[in-house]
């Protein structure tokens, strides 16, 4: 059945019309001063619309500006700009020879090809054969499109002499090359070339050229992953003309038939492969709030992240290896998120241990909230620290507690993992084995809202679980009033995430100074910055002295010893490191997270569903501290850092007590 297009095309009386249309155009100076010519025209679009700027592809590309990661794009649509003078010859020259012949010769029509098509056409009653230049052709694609009508017909043409007389043949030809429809998602030659040779317009052998020049009279008729004879037979016709119009010579045209352009091998099929998906989600996020839809997806932006490839690719490998290899603890997922603490820019963020299991479609790197365990101890002892109450040698008696809580009556009775008592501990001790007595009995002693406060203070506000919304997904917030929070939050009762936890572990590798976490260092739209991510300079949330004593602590491995031993996953070799675990009671979730002056980490290890636990005694030694050491490793070590540490701050007491060397604040002693 034929389309409206055809039917009225295809009428007897089709060539006069092409005629009236040339008339029009061909004499305007006879109608140019008249009134319906000015009225007519008073309707037609602005040539110099042409100019606009066409919808194009945004690309993410890694810190490195080199590593692309991602291709936003809407289904079925890919752009990409580039001038003429960076499409190499044979393309350009090939859509002249098939296209429009006369192109540098005309002035926006062909009278002798209008009048050719109209006869032709008329003798075999149906359209054989196109008259549009390609000047028209380009006002079709960017004016006043393809209706097939005798007022689009003459909008078209009079528009296209316009345009001819505004502009110069080297621009139109650019503006409709970047235009044009190559079939399989491709408009414009860049995209042409990328998706089909996975090469760039300039590098196009002849063959290549040819073939992409017949797609553009019929992307379904000629497109060569669909229809691949017919394809051949259009590259044969293009191959000809251009030795008709002197561009090749005909042995030239023999090679290039001859070569083997079939797919899959030489030809591909669209793709849209993400690195770093997670993090390009992340991303993507952030672009949609700050310049919607429309600019995100088809604004050709030029977007340059924070991400380190290199770091990016040990953290996904790492992740996915190690939880692969525990398959046996029922555990299916993993994330990390490393920041620069001197920039506060995300380096690496892996969202999922594995896309296939359940949840790794999700980034879990950045939701949902997750039990952290005693990882969540690093904001209880900071604050202590920072109250003035407690030291790090304060000793604190580890033995059978509980606590009735004054709103509720609820008695809460802390345990410590192990089930057993330990007597009394140094603080830095009790920290570094992990406690949990004792870490309540601290948090207690300064005010569980203090310890919220200082976990909001460095940028990891706990969260609050608050029922389900109507679809059945969970409610969290994380700005609630101080008297909900329980005793239970030193020991990870209220979720945190691996970013948050990383951007906490990063105030303490700052000294003290919260940066808070980014993806995106500049956006360019065109010749045109949009957004450069400027230098922070970090905001003080925590007196250094205070980060100084934790660092300490958090360093010292024979703080771990008791329960861990010396030597551990949680030191590495050569290398001063601060770290803490975190587990949560019923091995749904295992941290571990640690920082040096140049990188903070947090990892996570569990299953997507918090209600599918691990096996009994998957604790974070053996499921998230493994990914850690192995991260941290390999990634200080491509970064060219070696051991590192902190010089002591001004205004420290510094004492022997117990035989070691101990940092206390003015005015608290051994």
């Amino acid at each position: 059945m034929l389309n409206k297009r055809h039917v009225i095309i295809s009428r007897p009386a089709g060539w006069l019309l092409r005629l009236l249309a040339l008339l029009v155009i061909a004499v305007p100076s006879l109608v140019v001063t008249s009134p319906g010519y000015v009225a007519f025209a008073e309707k037609l679009p602005q040539a110099t619309d042409v100019t606009s700027a066409i919808p194009e592809d945004t690309l993410i590309y890694a810190a490195d500006n080199k590593t692309l990661l991602a291709d936003l794009h809407p289904p079925g649509y890919q752009a990409y700009f580039e001038p003429l003078s960076q499409m190499g010859q044979l393309l350009p020259q090939a859509v002249i020879a098939i296209e429009d012949r006369n192109f540098y010769n005309e002035p926006g029509i062909d009278p002798q090809g209008i009048v050719r098509a109209a006869t032709v056409d008329l003798k075999s009653h149906r359209p054989v054969e196109g008259a549009s230049t390609i000047t028209q052709q380009l006002v079709k694609l960017r004016l006043v499109g393809n209706d097939a009508t005798l007022d689009r017909k003459v909008r078209e043409a009079l528009l296209a002499f316009e345009i001819e007389r505004k502009f110069t043949k080297d621009e139109i030809l650019e503006w409709y090359l970047n235009s044009v429809f190559f079939a399989n998602t491709a408009w414009g030659t860049a995209a042409a070339s990328r998706i089909y040779f996975h090469t760039e317009t300039k590098d196009l052998d002849l063959a290549q050229a040819s073939m992409l020049a017949g797609i553009i009279r019929g992307p379904t008729l000629y497109n060569p992953l669909v229809n691949w004879t017919s394809a051949k037979m259009r590259q044969k016709t293009v191959l000809d003309a251009m030795i008709r119009d002197g561009y090749i010579t005909p042995a030239d045209a023999a090679k290039a038939f001859a070569e083997d352009l079939s797919p899959p091998a030489h030809m591909f099929y669209p793709s849209n492969t993400m690195i770093a998906p997670a993090f390009v989600s992340y991303v993507t996020g952030q672009l949609l709030q700050q310049f919607g839809r429309d600019v995100t997806y088809t604004g050709g932006l030029r977007v340059v992240t924070t991400l380190n490839p290199q770091i990016q690719n040990i953290g996904q490998q790492v992740v996915t290896q190690t939880i692969g290899s525990l398959s046996r603890r029922n555990i299916t997922q993993g994330a990390l998120v490393a920041l620069d603490p001197t920039t506060g820019g995300i380096i690496a963020m892996v969202g999922s241990a594995n896309p296939n299991a359940y949840g790794g479609q999700y980034n879990l790197a950045v939701w949902p909230p997750r039990n952290p365990g005693s990882s969540m101890k690093i904001y209880t002892y900071t604050a202590a620290i920072q109250s003035g109450r407690y030291t790090m040698t304060t000793p604190i008696v580890d033995s059978s507690f509980s606590y009735r809580d004054p709103m509720s009556l609820e008695v809460y009775t802390p345990r410590n993992y192990d089930g057993r008592y330990h007597g009394t501990c140094q603080l830095q001790v009790c920290m570094g084995n992990s406690l949990n007595i004792p870490a309540v009995k601290v948090e207690l002693g300064i005010g569980v809202s203090t310890v919220v406060n200082m976990a909001r203070t460095m940028g990891a506000p706990p969260y609050v679980p608050h029922g389900l919304d109507a679809n059945g997904y969970p409610i969290y917030t994380n700005d609630d009033p101080l008297n909900v929070y329980g005793p239970s939050l030193t020991l990870g009762g209220y979720g945190e995430t691996p970013l948050q936890m990383a951007t906490g572990a990063s105030v303490l590798a700052t000294q003290g100074l919260l940066r808070t976490p980014y993806a995106i260092n500049l956006v360019t739209r065109g010749d045109h910055l949009v957004y450069m991510h400027g230098l922070d300079p970090g905001k003080r949330v925590l007196d250094a002295r205070v980060a100084f004593i934790m660092q300490t602590i958090m360093s010292n491995d024979n703080n771990r010893a008791m329960i861990f031993g010396r030597g551990s996953l949680l030191t590495l070799p050569g290398r001063t490191v601060a770290v803490k675990t975190g587990t949560s009671d019923s091995f749904a979730d295992a941290w571990t997270v640690g920082f040096t002056p140049h990188i903070a980490v947090a990892v996570w290890g569990g299953n997507a569903d918090w209600r599918m636990k691990m096996t009994k005694g998957s604790d974070s030694y053996y499921i998230a501290a493994p990914m850690w050491h192995s991260f941290m490793q390999q990634a200080l070590d491509t970064m060219g850092i070696g051991n590192e540490w902190y010089s002591q701050p001004p205004g420290l007491v510094v004492q022997t007590c117990k035989g070691a060397t101990a940092y206390y604040m003015p005015g608290t002693h051994c």
